[in-house]
């Protein structure tokens, strides 16, 4: 399975830069994508930022900037013209709702600089900037967040967001593998999987922040087949890991790693409901994934036959979504 993942991984990514499809908290690091560092997100700096409404002159021009024909140039930096677009939207938003929503529209805008791209440099580039997006507005969640939650919620929160951030790279790695596995494409695998993850997180900081301030807010529905799902123990670290992910042959795929135990690799069928039955390579493991949305994913082991690392009747439970 590991021989192919790189050419499922190129082709996933790929379809979506083609197609345009897009899918914290404090001070942001940008570094060169190209040398396949990523973007720090360090919630030990924030940044003061008032809830009050832009005048009528800073509303214009915001309304001027967000107007503005996106050039394509791929040695610009855009993280200041996505700041910008992110206040715009935050700005003409109702609700957190809607914000969620309207940053969608920044990704569509931004997304002919992942059309026009043409070299490998070009594509690592491009994919970086759409990461920047739900970089720059999980930030602005945050801070929004912090202001207005009471001590014990905000320090809950801030402990998840913290353990986010420290697991970020073992998840890269977990799903994507290593910058010597996929060579100069590194850089765009990496900053398509941030993509994905943290605009997965500033759903969760936008739900959190809604209930603080009394709105209604309902998460997207999330796959009920492919995912990436961890055990932290309430810690910075992975302890145990579930990924589920379709092959490039069309196959689903399932890699479970259970802290002092072992790792499995093997495929599942969907039995609807979210429930996948998995049967891995060598057939020596068979179970039962249940995919619980956005409150995580178990492994019931129903059968096995020879030396296993598992054991029969044993229950794995990953709470921590990425």
């Amino acid at each position: 399975m590991k021989r192919g993942r790189i050419l499922e991984n190129i082709c996933r990514i790929w379809l979506i830069l083609v197609i345009g499809m897009c899918v914290g908290c404090g001070k942001n690091e940008a570094v060169d994508s190209d040398s396949g560092a990523e973007i720090v997100t360090s919630v030990d700096s924030e940044t003061d930022q008032s809830e009050e409404q832009p005048s009528s002159t800073e509303a214009e021009n915001l309304d001027e900037r967000w107007n503005d024909t996106l050039e394509i140039d791929f040695a610009y930096d855009y993280s200041e013209d996505i700041k910008t677009d992110v206040d715009y939207m935050v700005s003409v938003s109702d609700s957190l709702q809607e914000e969620l929503e309207n940053i969608e529209k920044i990704t569509q805008k931004y997304t002919p600089l992942a059309e026009k791209a043409q070299t490998q440099g070009e594509m690592n580039v491009s994919s970086r900037w759409l990461y920047v997006i739900w970089d720059t507005e999980l930030n602005d969640l945050w801070n929004r967040f912090s202001k207005l939650a009471d001590p014990q919620t905000k320090e809950q929160v801030l402990t998840d967001q913290r353990n986010w951030i420290a697991m970020k790279e073992e998840a890269t790695f977990l799903s994507i593998g290593s910058s010597e596995e996929n060579g100069s494409m590194y850089p765009l695998l990496q900053n398509s999987f941030l993509e994905e993850i943290t605009k997965n997180r500033a759903y969760i900081l936008a739900e959190k922040l809604a209930e603080v301030k009394g709105e209604t807010f309902l998460m997207p529905e999330r796959s009920e087949k492919y995912g990436l799902y961890v055990d932290n123990q309430g810690t910075g670290d992975i302890y145990s890991s579930l990924i589920t992910r379709q092959g490039i042959d069309g196959e689903d795929q399932v890699v479970i790693s259970a802290y002092r135990q072992g790792e499995i690799e093997g495929t599942f069928i969907d039995q609807g409901d979210g429930k996948l039955v998995v049967t891995s390579d060598d057939g020596s493991v068979k179970g039962v994934i249940q995919m619980n949305g956005w409150n995580g994913a178990s492994f019931t082991v129903t059968e096995v036959t020879g030396e296993s690392p598992f054991a029969e009747g044993e229950v794995f439970e990953f709470p921590f979504v990425f």
